[in-house]
């Protein structure tokens, strides 16, 4: 009878994997003199973004009411409407772009979506805004070729005689191999190797070692252990990969028919567990949310969402892209 069982099942996404939301729903019935604790306080999420969710699983089984802990005062949310894909893509880029320059973090940035396909148009539309990206669940930071190669040469220095201090000598290998104080202003691949590179610079300055052996075999250990360091880039993943991962800024792209919900969720089960995908996005966003979809496919024409239409207008602020990608108010 010593058992405790924690779970949110507006949350349960990985029915592939044979999670089932009944395993929450049914504790109770299953065990009648179980207590049940309801944990209804949100301490990540400003109150307009709380709405949406709320709304979203209204009256759906085993949902809470997240209440909001942070003082009032945030944006409403957005929704933004965009002729195509690629616009959408090079839309949400100049939107983060506008953020970055006025003083957020790249790494408080995330773009989630429903498949790993999205996030090509992404990657490219965020390196032509000269953003720097990173794919969550992509090569891993101690398998970059250039990470690689910055961890052998500082092996290959260490036997090496040097004059220089240890952050300085650092420095200098990494120079070696291309290294730059500036970021270059190119995106793409250029900009995500230099971001490596600083990332090692970071590590070294935190780094309670003062030789060069010593730091690569630190590295070595972090990589053995996939402790990675965290990039100063704009994050890209997939609804499923970003459970229980939160950022500050939230761009939720590709919120149409056939996008989310997929396609092939026919049944309402599936459907419901599209919804819960849904939630589980919204929910990443501590301060702002932008949610946003497509019109054209190249094959057709999209609808918005139906989660949309559930969520409501009186929540979601309705804007339509500009030529420039800029959004306007519907």
């Amino acid at each position: 009878r010593d058992i405790c069982v924690v779970g949110d099942a507006s949350q349960t996404i990985y029915s592939f994997t044979g999670a089932e939301a009944k395993h929450l729903l049914e504790f109770g019935t299953r065990y009648p003199d179980a207590t049940v604790v309801r944990l209804e306080h949100n301490y990540r999420s400003a109150p307009p973004i709380l709405d949406a969710a709320n709304a979203l699983m209204h009256d759906r089984p085993g949902a809470l009411r997240l209440r909001p802990t942070r003082e009032p005062g945030a944006p409403q949310p957005v929704v933004v409407e965009y002729a195509d894909d690629a616009a959408e893509a090079a839309g949400t880029a100049s939107r983060i772009r506008a953020l970055i320059d006025g003083g957020v973090r790249a790494n408080d940035i995330a773009v989630l979506y429903r498949a790993h396909g999205q996030s090509a148009l992404l990657q490219q539309a965020l390196a032509d805004a000269q953003v720097a990206s990173s794919v969550l669940g992509g090569t891993r930071f101690f398998d970059l070729p250039e990470v690689r190669q910055a961890i052998l040469a500082i092996r290959g220095a260490a036997v090496a005689p040097s004059e220089l201090g240890f952050l300085d000598a650092v420095r200098d290998v990494l120079r070696g191999l291309g290294h730059v104080d500036e970021a270059p202003a190119a995106g793409g691949a250029l900009r995500n190797a230099w971001e490596a590179r600083q990332a090692i610079i970071r590590l070294a300055e935190s780094s309670s070692q003062r030789s060069l052996r010593g730091f690569a075999d630190e590295l070595l250990a972090r990589a053995k252990d996939q402790h990675e360091p965290a990039m100063r880039t704009v994050t890209l993943a997939t609804l499923h990969a970003a459970k229980g991962l939160e950022w500050p800024h939230v761009f939720l792209v590709g919120v149409s028919e056939g996008l989310l919900p997929i396609s092939y969720a026919s049944t309402l089960e599936a459907v419901d567990e599209e919804r819960r995908l849904a939630y589980v996005g919204i929910t990443r966003a501590e301060q702002t949310l932008s949610i946003s979809w497509a019109r054209a496919t190249g094959r057709g024409e999209r609808s918005p969402s139906r989660f949309l239409a559930e969520i409501g207008t009186g929540i979601l602020r309705a804007e339509r892209a500009s030529a420039s990608g800029v959004g306007r108010r519907g």
